[in-house]
């Protein structure tokens, strides 16, 4: 019921700028651009690019990118719940919450992190896509410069961006641009925590967040209705026309997390190479919330907790030596992760919190949440955990004759 109520919340959205919204099986075409102004988003596409699927909404819906929000400390933060999803980052020195009720409607965050005396202050990008539930951070810098996001539109049923001068389009799931004067540029990702304000507050208690203190406070979800993790549905028209392939070994709304795994280079000039895979959260849950894998030459660890379903990835070596996990269950009831060689106590974020190597940090692997419909339609060639069948390619969104 809290998603189908989301949807409502969502469609009734989009009326509040005049972009009515129709039930049709191709999404309409946005108004023709002011004469003054060219639009440039579609020019000089990538070769795999499928334009017709690619849907510009930026006059058809009211979402609107925000440029380094009022950040409060934590005892301030009583516009949240401990339930409520925020998604995490902490980069030298300093930690930042941005709730998913606040940031699922712009869809993309401009800021900047970072102690003067912790690293120096970066930039950032902070994106959501609440209806796949894909949060991604990007290090927003192409040649030595600091471009600006804006929301975009769809591709695959998964929010796209822009860069805001050259109306480039950069698909968020794979950070590249695929049209426009930065075609096939590429934007590095950093960490990011998927989790609950009460968990990522708890990790970090000098944390700061994002304040609804805006211009765009009436457009938030209200307190109390916290934004659920990923759909079950599509909650608009426009969604499915967008898709232009899927993979049918899963159900398309199944939530996996989504990991990319570089290989080591075999020579000084070997780039190396990715291999993807995904971890269906219910089979996480169904190995003790602890998975031990190997993915090509690299072995890996993925952790769960269930309690929140925050889950993460990380390299299993720690000084040349390789590790094994599992979860121990606590006094308290709950559990907890460790590792079988040297008993130490590890949390989610992959630091060592108790034993002989605490203090230590594992190396983070790439990874997000994603619905699987969100994560196949860009990566066709992924492998998932547990399953040995090959790939069924197959639109999943597909209307039968």
């Amino acid at each position: 019921m809290r998603t189908a109520g989301k949807i409502c919340h969502f469609m009734g959205l989009l009326g509040l700028l005049g972009g009515a919204v129709h039930a049709q099986e191709k999404p309409a075409a946005p108004p023709k651009p002011e004469s003054a102004k060219v639009n440039k988003s579609k020019e000089n596409p990538a070769p795999d690019l499928k334009v017709d699927a690619l849907w510009d909404g930026r006059k058809m819906v009211p979402f609107r990118a925000m440029d380094n929000p009022k950040m409060v400390n934590m005892f301030q933060a009583d516009f949240l719940e401990d339930s409520d999803y925020i998604l995490g980052i902490t980069i030298n020195g300093e930690s930042r919450a941005y709730p998913t009720r606040f940031i699922w409607w712009h869809h993309i965050i401009n800021d900047t992190i970072g102690k003067a005396d912790g690293g120096g202050i970066v930039p950032i990008a902070v994106s959501y896509c609440s209806v796949c539930n894909t949060g991604i951070c990007f290090d927003p810098t192409i040649d030595g410069k600091t471009i600006k996001l804006d929301f975009y539109g769809l591709y695959n049923g998964v929010v796209v961006l822009c860069e805001r001068e050259t109306e480039s389009v950069v698909l968020q799931v794979e950070g590249r641009a695929v049209t426009g004067a930065l075609l096939g540029k590429q934007l590095a990702k950093k960490p990011l925590l998927d989790t609950t304000w009460g968990k990522w507050k708890f990790l970090h208690p000098d944390t700061l967040v994002m304040s609804p203190d805006n211009e765009y406070l009436k457009f938030y979800s209200p307190k109390g209705d916290p934004e659920p993790r990923g759909y079950d549905k599509f909650p608009a028209p426009f969604f499915r026309p967008t898709v232009t392939r899927g993979d049918k070994r899963l159900p398309p709304f199944d939530k996996v997390l989504a990991v990319t795994v570089a290989q080591p280079k075999q020579k000084k000039r070997d780039k190396g190479n990715l291999l993807r895979r995904a971890y269906p959260i219910k089979d996480i849950e169904a190995a003790n919330s602890v998975i031990n894998d190997t993915v090509g030459s690299v072995d890996i660890a993925v952790f769960l907790e269930t309690e929140t379903v925050t889950a993460n990835a990380f390299s299993r070596m720690v000084e040349e030596q390789k590790l094994t996990f599992e979860a121990r269950k606590q006094a308290d009831g709950k559990t907890a992760i460790y590792d079988k060689e040297t008993g130490t106590r590890w949390s989610i974020e992959g630091r060592g919190e108790e034993g002989k190597l605490a203090g230590k940090t594992l190396e983070h692997i790439e990874n997000h949440l994603s619905q699987w419909y969100g994560w196949s339609a860009y990566f066709p060639d992924t492998s998932i955990y547990g399953h040995n069948e090959p790939p069924m390619p197959g639109n999943p969104f597909e209307k039968k004759p």
